[in-house]
């Protein structure tokens, strides 16, 4: 199980830290560039190793996403799309056929929506849906937040996956 978060200052741009179980984590994230701790919000953590919060800041609401960076199935495409007049448009298949294999091997990640921290390998119970617009513009904007959804109790733990 691992966590990871930007830290505020210029050096180090992410502190982590891993532990084998859920409850075996130190009581509080350090940067080692500043020094600067960020105590952990141990109470988000299910019996089951599960997550209900935000382990950095404990907020309730999380989405779920693959551990890949987006840029790495663009390149796959772009990289297709060049090559497909010379391979007869196979490239597009082939393009096609890496891009679910890394869908379907990397491992989720799950993110906060307010600190943006990153929790990996910890139990998919409770299952937090994929990244929502909505909840991202109501806590990003507040009152002014045009399109944003309503908090539901508890959190997105168990929520359904959005419907857009």
């Amino acid at each position: 199980m691992r966590i990871q978060v930007r830290c505020v200052c210029a050096g180090e741009p992410w502190v982590r830290m891993s532990a084998p179980g859920p409850n075996e984590f130190a009581a509080a994230l350090v940067c080692k560039e500043c020094g600067r701790q960020v105590p952990l919000h141990t109470e988000s953590v299910t019996s089951s190793g599960g997550l209900v919060g935000c382990l950095v800041c404990g907020h309730p609401e999380l989405f779920t996403r693959k551990s890949c960076p987006p840029s790495l199935g663009i390149i796959v495409v772009v990289v297709a799309a060049v090559l497909a007049p010379w391979t007869y448009y196979l490239s597009l298949v082939g393009a096609a056929v890496i891009d679910f294999a890394l869908y379907r091997l990397v491992p989720d990640v799950v993110a906060c929506y307010v600190c943006g921290a990153e929790h990996r390998a910890f139990d998919a119970t409770p299952r937090h849906p994929r990244f929502d617009r909505q909840i991202e513009e109501r806590l990003r904007y507040g009152p002014r937040a045009v399109m944003g959804r309503a908090m539901r109790s508890g959190g997105t733990a168990g929520a359904p996956e959005p419907e857009h």
